[in-house]
């Protein structure tokens, strides 16, 4: 047998199991002769479960990596090519000038040396390009003369139709024209977000292995919106969820994925009916970063998304079309609230189903946006840590992952980690960052009888900055100050994107050799800079 057998097993046996209890439910047969067949399939689905279970146990205790011993995320993601095109760009039809000067530079930090870059041609993005250039920010960084900058204007005939796919096609067009030039012989491969088969396609022609897992997953669905997998659907009963797949300890949040206005009224009628006490969630399946994300939700909030859905309106919840049929391409996720704010909210970044970060998230009071993450994690046990990296491990086996994607956890009154969210598709917020991290030397390593190399603390969080604060002058103070990344002390600032003017437009790392803690003291000295600059 095999894993793609044991999964078609499950995937057979759970669809015979609901069909059976629904013609039981309905009357449309004999309940008994239904419900003692729904009792033998649901009996085939625990066994194909096991057996899908048994061919990951070889290689599970081989990949899964010990505490302190996680994976460089940096390798896996370039997935053994020697150089990677970057060419994050927003998937939006109506780009805004910080969405492309965000997405775009938010790769800067992962460039090495032998790397390219694709950039809008606007003085922002040079800047940071020049800063990353003439600044010590260890020995494998981008070069200037690498970045591909291109118009970010589009004639209208391309942006009205996809800005994305139309700027990437230049891209690569001036890709071709620059190796040509160079003669260069050197096999890269293209990183961008969300790639479908188009773009895969698109980067062959032009000799390009496309970095991670297309949009189209074939048991998760569009990976934009792989939220809606944690859940069953109850707009297809047959749609493989989370509770498919074996996670040790872990689980996902008790709750419904739903397209329709009606769906999501039944979905919190049933949760609320089997556990009155039970605070709620509200979120759409495709948001990133606590966008749209409705915490302790009421009945009242569920009628207004409701009522928004019905109204086939573009808002928090559809950001795509509708159809006549009155569902809409989003869904809407309601599930139960685990955790508090405050309490701690790891991460885990995870190539294909190899763990490589283990970070504290750092949300807002309320709970909802994402303000940054700190890592290695020192907020839960390492219990915890070890059961939510054995339970990415088997759910990237589960879906046959490659590329990069995240989990964010909650722990429950129990201990128990709860997967609340996952992040697949696009590249995980900070993965730029551990990236970086992943390639510095560690100066203190092999010294004191043979030391193990450490692992570098990074604090990663926004800022907004000061409009018309130029790049330069400011690294410029902050190095005065002995607040810049300095190599050989081994810590300091590291200005990630430096997009004054914008709301949380500055990001920054603050990292340290000596822990966390360090770190944070720094990021503490950076933020004290700010309040006497302004």
């Amino acid at each position: 047998a095999t894993s793609e057998e044991g999964i078609s097993a499950i995937a057979h046996a759970q669809e015979q199991a609901l069909l059976a209890t629904q013609r039981a439910a309905e009357g449309i047969s004999d309940a008994a002769a239904d419900a003692a067949a729904a009792v033998d399939q649901v009996e085939k689905v625990a066994s194909a479960k096991a057996a899908a279970t048994n061919l990951l146990l070889d290689v599970t205790d081989q990949a899964y990596p010990k505490p302190g011993e996680l994976d460089d995320i940096d390798s896996l993601v370039r997935d053994g090519a020697y150089a990677v095109l970057w060419c994050w760009l927003p998937r939006s039809s109506c780009w805004t000038l910080y969405e492309l000067l965000e997405r775009c530079s938010r790769a800067v930090a992962a460039c090495r040396g032998d790397d390219m870059i694709a950039l809008p041609d606007l003085p922002l993005a040079r800047e940071l390009a020049e800063h990353w250039h003439v600044t010590d920010y260890g020995p494998d960084r981008l070069r200037a003369e690498n970045v591909i900058w291109f118009d970010a204007q589009l004639p209208p005939a391309e942006a009205c139709d996809d800005p994305s796919f139309a700027t990437l096609t230049r891209v690569l067009e001036q890709y071709h024209l620059r190796r040509c030039s160079l003669a260069a012989t050197t096999q890269m491969a293209l990183y961008c977000m969300y790639p479908d088969a188009r773009i895969a396609s698109l980067a062959t022609s032009y000799g390009l292995r496309c970095l991670g897992d297309l949009e189209e997953h074939p048991i998760v669905g569009p990976l934009s919106q792989a939220k809606s997998f944690l859940h069953r659907s109850l707009n297809d009963a047959r749609r493989p969820s989370l509770c498919d797949a074996a996670l040790g300890t872990a689980r996902g949040p008790r709750g419904f994925c739903c397209t329709t206005a009606e769906q999501l009224l039944d979905a919190w009628e049933r949760l609320t009916t089997a556990d009155p006490s039970m605070p709620l969630v509200l979120k759409p399946a495709s948001g990133s970063g606590g966008s749209g994300v409705i915490l302790n939700a009421t009945r009242a909030d569920v009628e207004a998304v409701a009522t928004q859905i019905r109204c086939y309106r573009k808002g928090r919840f559809l950001v795509k079309s509708v159809d006549v049929g009155g569902t809409c391409d989003d869904a809407t996720i309601i599930e139960e609230m685990v955790g508090a704010c405050g309490q701690p909210s790891p991460t885990v970044y995870v190539v294909g189903s190899r763990v490589a970060v283990v970070a504290d998230q750092l949300l807002s009071r309320c709970g909802t946006m994402n303000l940054g993450n700190a890592s290695p994690a020192t907020q839960v046990d390492p219990s915890i840590i070890d059961a939510m990296s054995r339970a990415c491990l088997e759910l990237g086996k589960f879906l046959g992952l490659v590329g990069q994607w995240g989990v964010d956890f909650a722990i429950d009154e129990h201990g128990t980690p709860i997967m609340v969210d996952l992040n697949m598709g696009r590249p995980n917020g900070s993965l730029s960052y551990y990236c970086w991290r992943a390639r510095q030397p560690d100066s203190g390593a092999g010294a004191n009888g043979g030391r193990p190399r450490r692992a570098l603390a990074l604090v990663a969080s926004t800022f907004t900055l000061p409009a018309g604060l130029p790049l330069g002058p400011f690294a410029t103070a902050l190095q005065a100050e002995g607040l810049l990344w300095d190599t050989k002390r081994g810590n300091g600032i590291i200005l990630a994107q430096h997009l004054p003017g914008f709301d949380s437009g500055g990001s920054v790392l603050a990292a340290s050799w000596e822990g966390v803690h360090a770190a944070q003291h720094m990021l503490e000295a950076f933020q004290a800079h700010l309040v006497r600059l302004a």
